[in-house]
């Protein structure tokens, strides 16, 4: 054993000193430099652009590394100042190498952005929709020219809007989502803060142009206009609904295989179709009940359609409604 321990002690002595040779002349290796450009541009593609072209100064072999990169995460937040990000955005857009396909693209800014510079960024999605597959984007800005760059994207398999007026938040003349929006290939829907229309028969249905969606989360959004919230899917698997303001009667759900619904608000509208009966996973918080009839009557009728659920997790304010309506 001792003599184990005296030969790796050697060995690790060995490498040392061999390192410090190394690094006095600058030659110094490690893991990432050996790793081929495949696995490094998949390592970079997780970092905001900043820090991806700020990681390829580190290394001669790097330095073009980020022009290559196939995503694109530009977050002002990372920034000291909106001038700084500002003026970083329009080159990494010129020089990015335009032979590359652009696979996704996450914009966030807190608060109001250029417009020349947005104009930029989406006339760059636009030119590279071909091949985009995920966007991303969180601002304060021209919704109407966001709506239009998103429409044009059809290969878009993931899509996750949070987008404000220039005037204020959104209100009822605020971002009013499509009622025509077809994106064939969408799979993943996260939408915060809009508002959906009402169609016919008082009755608003802003997702029936996504054939193949899968998960769809919609927080803080609001109906004004429409009796009904109708969802119609037959691949939609996980739904989830947070904070919304729907002045509605019901949502009717025609969902077949929806597996996992998850909700959480302070008004309780009656649900009806076929939707609950396949869930299997329901969480619900209801911090108050605002409905025409006892919230404890409208949550007692959710779980009695849950037929083939397998978890069941309810707040306790949720249990209250219920214990007050069968007082």
């Amino acid at each position: 054993m001792e003599r184990r321990i005296l030969r790796s002690t050697k060995r690790r002595r060995i490498y040392e000193v061999k390192n410090d040779e190394k690094a006095e002349n600058g030659e110094i290796d490690d893991m990432l430099s050996n790793f081929p450009d495949g696995i490094l541009l998949h390592i970079l593609s997780f970092l905001d652009a900043k820090y991806a072209v700020q990681t390829c100064v580190l290394s001669t072999r790097w330095r073009n590394l980020w022009k290559l990169i196939p995503t694109l995460i530009l977050h002002s937040s990372k920034f000291s100042t909106l001038k700084q990000f500002s003026k970083f955005v329009p080159k990494i857009l010129t020089l990015r190498d335009t032979s590359i396909s652009l696979h996704a693209l996450d914009l966030d800014r807190h608060g109001h952005i250029e417009p020349r510079i947005l104009k930029k960024i989406l006339d760059y999605v636009c030119s590279h929709n071909t091949h985009l597959q995920k966007l991303e984007i969180s601002l304060r800005g021209d919704h109407r020219l966001i709506m239009r760059t998103v429409s044009s994207c059809h290969a878009l398999t993931s899509l996750k809007l949070s987008v404000w007026n220039r005037g204020g938040s959104c209100d009822n003349s605020g971002t009013r989502f499509p009622k025509s929006l077809s994106l064939p290939s969408l799979t993943n829907l996260n939408l915060k803060e809009f508002i959906f229309s009402c169609g016919e028969n008082n009755c608003a249905e802003p997702f029936f142009g996504f054939t193949k969606l899968n998960s769809l989360v919609i927080d803080c959004c609001s109906i004004w206009d429409a009796k009904t919230l109708k969802i119609s899917s037959e691949t939609l698997v996980n739904l989830t609904m947070h904070k919304n303001i729907f002045y509605i009667d019901k949502i009717e759900l025609s969902t077949s295989s929806l597996c996992t619904f998850t909700y959480t608000d302070c008004f309780i509208p009656r649900i009806c179709g076929t939707g609950l009966a396949s869930v299997k996973q329901f969480y619900v918080v209801v911090t108050m009940g605002q409905y025409l009839e006892k919230p404890g009557m409208v949550l007692r009728s959710w779980l009695l359609d849950l037929a083939n659920v397998t978890s069941l997790t309810i707040s306790s304010t949720t249990l209250q409604n219920l214990i007050d309506f069968r007082k």
